[in-house]
């Protein structure tokens, strides 16, 4: 209502003002240059106001011709800003195919519309590194040391061309260089404690680490508690670090033995035993500083009174139990426990064992079918497949560090997000 008001009161005023001027129109006139110009005052009006336009519309038309090169910039920006993020979700796509050939090309696509200099050169790194291609990656590493915000990143790189040409030595002086002004970085202490696990300076490699916090990573605090217990500390110490691994538990277990601390040795292996479904475990117990048959019962009896919530889980405990049977030499459940296995499942252990029960008791007989039997299941370095008898820190042929697991451990499969590590290709940073 307002605003009709106003309308109506502006329209009265400018149509009166009008209609007044129009009844009193006046003289003007004007002598310029031996020229006289008359007209009224409604003349004049409309001569100035047609100046003004005209004025006003010469300096629109100088202001747009000026803005043309302006214009022409934003419309390419725009252009290269849309191809920029159309390479963008071409690369988010070669990151999960691992198609390195169209991140490469993709990534320089970035840099060259988006004008980014670090995550397209970080991009091109790891292409060139992954592709063993050390000159390209050397290059796009110089490049990453120029930019401020790249200063970590590049001292991680420098770290990993070092590794990939095997230049263990440079790889050690750069990290021990790098740990002065980053001492808490997970990354850097965890490489500076393989490198030294590699060398077996395990008490080196312990100091590098243990400043640490490794609550939610089971890989750095299993590192953790293997450096410390092979470096000669408490046992007990290294098991409050972590109980996921197999030589601390496996010494852990000793010493509570050798302490005569038996029922705590047992509970160890009953918190533990999914860790690992390793009989490995349970031969140590019931093995390892033995005295007589009376203590070998005493601790089968313990064993199988902790495991017997196990008994179904997995045919390596109802082997083990086997083992802890025979050792204390009640051949019937030994084979009772062996029996209970699937016969599909029976490999050269349970046949080994099973012969050496026969020969024990005359009233057991060794199976027709024990000809066909899968072959022992031994330990495999994840890294490289290679395989071994025994459990050792260290894989003898790529040198991967605290890498080795029981082919048996974990038999309730953990479904794998559909997502799970796109950057799977590319180095490790």
């Amino acid at each position: 209502m307002f605003k009709i008001t106003k309308f109506f009161l502006i329209t009265i005023i400018l149509s009166y003002l009008a209609v007044w001027i129009s009844n009193r129109p006046g003289k003007v006139r004007i002598v310029w240059q031996e020229y006289l110009i008359e007209t009224n005052v409604i003349g004049l009006s409309v001569v100035i106001f047609l100046v003004l336009l005209v004025i006003i519309l010469f300096f629109l038309l100088v202001s747009k011709i000026k803005n043309i090169p302006e214009k022409v910039s934003f419309s390419q920006k725009e252009k290269y800003l849309a191809l920029g993020n159309e390479s963008l979700d071409d690369l988010a796509i070669n990151l999960f195919l691992g198609d390195k050939e169209a991140l490469e090309k993709n990534s320089r696509k970035i840099k060259k519309y988006l004008k980014n200099e670090m995550f397209s050169t970080v991009m091109l790194f790891n292409t060139a590194l992954s592709n063993n291609n050390l000159n390209e990656a050397q290059k796009y590493l110089k490049i990453l040391k120029t930019i401020p915000k790249a200063n970590y990143i590049s001292l991680r790189a420098d770290v990993m061309v070092a590794l990939k040409e095997n230049n263990i030595n440079e790889a050690l002086s750069l990290l021990l260089e790098y740990k002065k002004e980053y001492d808490t970085d997970p990354w850097i202490a965890e490489k500076l404690a393989i490198l030294y696990s590699q060398k077996k300076e395990w008490e080196l490699g312990w100091e590098s680490i243990k400043s640490i916090k490794a609550t939610n990573n089971k890989l750095l605090s299993s590192l953790q508690a293997n450096l410390h217990a092979l470096s000669g500390k408490n046992i007990f110490d290294s098991i409050k670090i972590s109980e996921n691994s197999f030589h601390v538990l496996i010494e852990a277990i000793k010493q509570f033995i050798k302490n005569n601390e038996i029922s705590k040795a047992a509970k160890l292996i009953e918190k533990n035993w999914f860790n690992f479904n390793c009989p490995e475990i349970i031969e140590t117990f019931v093995k390892h500083d033995l005295k007589n048959n009376a203590d070998s019962l005493k601790r089968h009896k313990l064993i199988v009174k902790v495991m017997k919530k196990h008994l179904n889980s997995s045919d390596e405990v109802r082997l083990s139990l086997a083992m802890s049977a025979f050792q204390a030499k009640i051949w019937g459940e030994s084979q009772k426990y062996l029996d209970d296995i699937p016969r599909q499942n029976w490999d050269e252990r349970t046949k080994k064992l099973y012969e050496e029960i026969c020969k024990k008791s005359e009233k057991l007989s060794i199976p027709n079918d024990l000809n066909d039997v899968n072959p022992t299941p031994e330990w495999y370095c994840v890294s490289c497949k290679n395989r071994y008898k025994k459990w050792q820190f260290v894989c003898d042929e790529c040198k991967a560090v605290n890498s080795l697991k029981w082919p048996k451990a974990n038999n309730v499969k953990k479904k794998k997000f559909f997502l799970e590590n796109p950057f799977r290709h590319f180095p490790k940073m």
